[in-house]
């Protein structure tokens, strides 16, 4: 008895070939043509970039109403988050063109949404740890806090670098308060430290501390007052616990390059700028308030090199006026068009049919060392 078989349809290597290439032309249309989609959680995104705003323009009208100057030259875009060059109480040095970076309002989006991939929600508890040398910065800082509804326990350091909040007439944590006092925040610093070198007031004069200490005073905060480095951490550490209670911490912000609080200058730099849910054995080993949370599992947002932080998320750099709120890719995404994917598909597999299934696709087919096939089943022995 004679048997059927049926034989496939040979296809040509040149067929295989286009398919291959036609396949992968598909692909690099769909990602070169992407779509812009909102960012998730873009309300609270909008809302934390909107009170930032408002925030540094009431920091703006009282630096006015001290009859304090804003250089349009150092701060174009006339935010009054840049403070001076040198005062008696600039601590370090500091990049102007990071302080300019700073004054987006819209860094407080980039804030909610570390603070929501580090799993921050409403009534959470978050320490934070800044001082005066980026008061842009930590008044989105403030402004992400609120939006997202959780509890931060803050201790500040009133010093600042050059370009900071370093004027004798309005120190950060003055500014702080007003903002307390004028009900934009529900919250604000339970301490404060003289800041300066290893945030025990080195390189300030005489007057200059009791000028900060006064302030410490007149601004209702406990004053943090270590005499060494490792003093100064565990005396930090101490405020967290006691503050905390039986509550843990979800996330640690540190704002700024403070040695308590990053691990003096190495540590700094251990740390990548942004979210940090891991760090490498030898981080480990420097010692730091960022070290102490890092070794809890609690995730540290680690707020410097402000220039990269921007790219990361499509703000500008130096920015000659004040951007508007809602611009930035914190506020959206580009993602795959579902339409061009299924046009794509579609396209594919009609190629594939019109190739493979019918006779036109034949007429590539090789020819060399093969039968002839008509599209019907022959019948072999």
């Amino acid at each position: 008895m004679k048997r059927l078989y049926w034989r496939p349809r040979q296809v040509s290597q040149s067929i295989i070939v286009f398919m291959a290439a036609f396949s992968l032309l598909g692909l690099a249309t769909v990602e070169y043509f992407r779509v812009e989609a909102p960012q998730e959680d873009l309300d609270l995104k909008m809302q934390a970039a909107e009170l930032s705003k408002e925030m540094m323009e009431a920091i703006r009208n009282e630096k006015l109403h001290l009859g304090m100057r804003i250089n349009t030259a150092i701060d174009p875009g006339s935010t009054g988050m840049i403070g001076e060059l040198m005062t008696p109480l600039t601590t370090l040095s500091g990049r102007l063109g990071a302080k300019q970076t700073s004054t987006n309002p819209n860094l407080a989006a980039v804030v909610i949404d570390m603070l929501i991939k580090a799993g921050v929600g409403k009534g959470d508890l978050v320490a934070v740890g800044y001082s005066g040398s980026f008061p842009g910065m930590n008044v989105s800082v403030l402004a992400a806090l609120k939006t997202i509804g959780a509890r931060p326990v803050i201790l500040a350091s009133a010093g600042s670098s050059q370009w900071g909040a370093n004027s004798p007439k309005f120190l950060w944590i003055d500014m702080e308060t007003m903002l307390y006092e004028e009900q934009y925040i529900p919250f604000r610093s339970v301490a404060s430290s003289i800041g300066g070198y290893e945030d025990l007031g080195i390189g300030l004069g005489d007057e200059a501390r009791k000028m900060i200490r006064k302030s410490i005073s007149d601004n209702d905060l406990k004053r943090l007052e270590a005499e060494d480095f490792a003093s100064a951490i565990d005396e930090r550490m101490n405020v967290y616990r006691k503050q905390a209670g039986s509550q843990e911490y979800k996330a640690y912000i540190n704002v700024g390059g403070g040695a308590v609080s990053v691990g003096k200058t190495i540590g700094k730099r251990a740390y990548k700028p942004g979210l940090n849910r891991t760090a490498s054995r030898a981080t480990m080993q420097i010692d730091s308030i960022m070290t102490r949370f890092m070794r809890k599992d609690v995730p540290v947002i680690h707020l410097v090199e402000m220039d990269q932080i921007a790219m990361m998320y499509g703000m500008p750099l130096k920015p000659q006026q004040q951007p508007a709120v809602g611009e930035g890719g914190v506020f959206k995404q580009t993602r795959r068009s579902r339409l061009l994917i299924l046009a794509v598909l579609l396209a594919i597999l009609g190629s594939l049919r019109i190739f493979v299934l019918t006779d036109f696709g034949h007429r590539f087919m090789k020819g060399r060392g093969s039968r002839k096939i008509s599209g019907q089943p022959e019948p072999m022995v």
